[in-house]
């Protein structure tokens, strides 16, 4: 593995602090994603608009480094989110894909 690792937003204090939580981790693992996740959050909906939002900043970065139509990426990625929804309808508390681990350290 390459270390492609992302660096911490410049906003993110470098010692971290009481008001700072990582809430998750992410590669893509050839064919299928791989992470980590902290649910610290306390309102599940509130974990819906930070989703939303990373959809949003993912639709510019694909115009920015991809030339692609911002609106139309983020059309797309809204479109996989949907059709990933019906493919998981019906299942019955489907189990969680051997590439995700929770976290649950008491940080936040």
């Amino acid at each position: 593995m390459t270390d492609g690792t992302l660096p911490i937003p410049e906003e993110i204090p470098a010692a971290g602090g009481d008001n700072v939580t990582e809430l998750a981790r992410l590669w893509w693992n050839g064919d299928q994603p791989a992470m980590i996740i902290r649910p610290a959050l306390m309102n599940p909906e509130l974990m819906g608009a930070v989703l939303a939002e990373l959809a949003w900043n993912f639709s510019r970065a694909y115009a920015g480094s991809h030339g692609m139509d911002q609106a139309e990426s983020l059309k797309s990625i809204v479109r996989g989110w949907s059709e990933a929804h019906v493919r998981a309808a019906g299942m019955k508390a489907p189990p969680l894909m051997p590439s995700v681990t929770i976290d649950k350290s008491e940080e936040a």
